[in-house]
C-alpha cells in the first residue's frame, strides 16, 4: 500500500495516555429548496505559480499563457481568482480594504488589464495577531504535529474571537498553548469556524502555508466535515438540500433561503465599479437519516459549502428544525439547553505527507442523551 493510500485515525487524548508517544503518531423560508440526488465535490489547490509568507502576503508573476496553452486577457480580478487562488469573500475583502498592488502600486478596480511580467500582489492583515493568549483556558487536543493542531470544542465557546468577544475563545487557548511550546502565538489560523453553541472537531493550522493548502474556496474545501443532529419530525429522506442563501435584512445573526430570481437582480457594483457584498451564496448539504423516534430523526450530515448557520437552516428550510434551536423554530426538549448539533469527524489528506488523516469527537454527554431520548419508543 502506497503511503499517501494511508489513513490514519485519532480519536481524543485521554488523560491516562502516554502523550510522548502520542506525539511520535503525527505522519424564514423565501422558497423550497431543491433537494437533489447526491453526487461529489471537486478538491482545489493553491493557484500555479503563487508564493505565500509569513504574513499572509501573497503575490504571483501574470504568466505569458494559461494552462490551455492560449493567450488569455488577464485582469487584476481573474488573476487573484486563478493564479493566486482566491475564493469570493477573499477577493471581495482585497477590494474593499484596498490591498492589491499591481507592481507595487495600489490597484482599486479589478477589470484592470495586465500584461505578461506584472507583478501582482495582496497584502492580508493576519487576522491571527490580534489574538490574546490566555493559559487559563482548557483545551483538549485531538491531533498535533509541527502542520496542524486539531481540538475537540465544546459547547458554548467560540472558536475565535469576534468583535464583541476577544478572550475566552478557543483561539486564545491555542495561543497560549503556542506560546508554552516555544511558537509564536500569533500564528493561530483557524481552517473553519464551528457556531458557538455547536460541538465537535476544530481544526487550526500552524503556519500559513497549511492555512492556505486548507483554507480553499468554501464551495471545494478540502475538508469533509460529519455532523450529527437531532431533528424535529420523521425525516425519512436522504440526498442533499440546495439552495440560496443569505443574512436576513433587519437581523443581527439570521440567514434565509433566497430565491434565485432575488440574486439575478441584485446588483453586484457600486457606481464607482466598486464590488458589492453578495447578497447570497450558493449552499449544498448531503444529509442521510440515521435513525428515527416517534417525535425525533437522527440525522448526518456533510456540508458541501460553508455558510454561515448552513447545517441550521437547511434543516428548518425542509420543515425539520434541530432540536433546541431557536433561531430557525427548533423545539426545545430532549434534555438540551443548545442545537442538538455535533461536528463528529473532519477528514482530510494532510497537506505535507499526504497521509489521509481521521479526526474523530465523540458526542458530548448532551447529545448522547438527547439520541437516546429522542429515539425511545
Amino acid at each position: 500500500m502506497r503511503s499517501c493510500d494511508i489513513k490514519l485515525v485519532v480519536h481524543p487524548i485521554r488523560p491516562d495516555t502516554d502523550r510522548s508517544q502520542w506525539r511520535k503518531v503525527s505522519t424564514g423560508r423565501d422558497h423550497e429548496p431543491m433537494i437533489k440526488s447526491d453526487g461529489s465535490s471537486s478538491v482545489g489547490g493553491l493557484g500555479e505559480g503563487a508564493s505565500v509568507d509569513a504574513i499572509r502576503h501573497l503575490t504571483c508573476t501574470v504568466p505569458l499563457m494559461g494552462t490551455d496553452g492560449r493567450h488569455p486577457v488577464w485582469r487584476v480580478g481573474s488573476v487573484l481568482r486563478h493564479i493566486l487562488g482566491l475564493s469570493q469573500p477573499e477577493r471581495a475583502r482585497a477590494w474593499r480594504e484596498g490591498i492589491v498592488a499591481v507592481n507595487d502600486v495600489p490597484v482599486h478596480v479589478q477589470h484592470r488589464h495586465c500584461i505578461p511580467g506584472d507583478i501582482v500582489s495582496v497584502a492580508f492583515p493576519d487576522i491571527a495577531s490580534t489574538v490574546i493568549p490566555e493559559p487559563g483556558l482548557s483545551l483538549e487536543v485531538i491531533y498535533e504535529d509541527q502542520y496542524l493542531l486539531a481540538v475537540a470544542k465544546p459547547a458554548g465557546q467560540l472558536s475565535h474571537p469576534a468583535r464583541s468577544e476577544q478572550t475566552g475563545t478557543i483561539a486564545n487557548a491555542v495561543a497560549a498553548r503556542y506560546r508554552r511550546h516555544g511558537s509564536s502565538p500569533d500564528a493561530v489560523r483557524p481552517i473553519h469556524r464551528i457556531d458557538r453553541d455547536t460541538s465537535g472537531v476544530l481544526v487550526f493550522a500552524r503556519d500559513s502555508r497549511t492555512a492556505r493548502l486548507l483554507s480553499r474556496h468554501r464551495d471545494r474545501s478540502p475538508l469533509e466535515r460529519d455532523y450529527l443532529a437531532v431533528v424535529s419530525g420523521n425525516l425519512t429522506a436522504s440526498g442533499v438540500i440546495a439552495g440560496w442563501m443569505g443574512p436576513e435584512t433587519g437581523h443581527l445573526t439570521r440567514q434565509r433561503m433566497i430565491d434565485e430570481a432575488e440574486v439575478k437582480l441584485a446588483p453586484t457594483h457600486s457606481p464607482t465599479g466598486n464590488p458589492l457584498p453578495k447578497v447570497a451564496g450558493w449552499s449544498e448539504t448531503a444529509f442521510r437519516t440515521v435513525a428515527r423516534g416517534p417525535s425525533a430523526s437522527l440525522v448526518a450530515l456533510r456540508p458541501r459549502s460553508g455558510r454561515t448557520h448552513q447545517l441550521r437552516l437547511h434543516l428548518a428550510s425542509i420543515g425539520h428544525p434541530i432540536i433546541c434551536d431557536g433561531l430557525y423554530g427548533g423545539v426545545d426538549g430532549f434534555g438540551m439547553d443548545r442545537q442538538a448539533l455535533h461536528a463528529w469527524r473532519v477528514t482530510f489528506r494532510h497537506p505535507e505527507t499526504q497521509v489521509r488523516i481521521e479526526l474523530v469527537a465523540p458526542l458530548p454527554i448532551d447529545v448522547r442523551r438527547a439520541i437516546a431520548e429522542a429515539l425511545r419508543n
